[in-house]
């Protein structure tokens, strides 16, 4: 609480958020606006958490930018 000065530390829920925007409530089926980071409701498949790992692809990324 010293290093960003404050008395407490609390999250919204995606409910509170859209009050906080001035919405009643989320829309379902239609959001109002993009919150797929918060809601984890991607407009599109996440297709590579949904495929196994490949170990051969993350050794070849680790060489490379590791």
């Amino acid at each position: 609480n010293e290093y960003i000065r404050a008395d407490s530390l609390a999250f919204l829920s995606i409910d509170g958020l859209y009050r906080a925007l001035g919405e009643d409530v989320r829309d379902e089926a239609q959001p109002q606006y993009c919150d797929a980071c918060f809601s984890g409701a991607y407009p599109t498949r996440l297709t590579d958490h949904e495929e196994q790992d490949h170990p051969d692809q993350l050794a070849m990324l680790a060489e490379r930018y590791g």
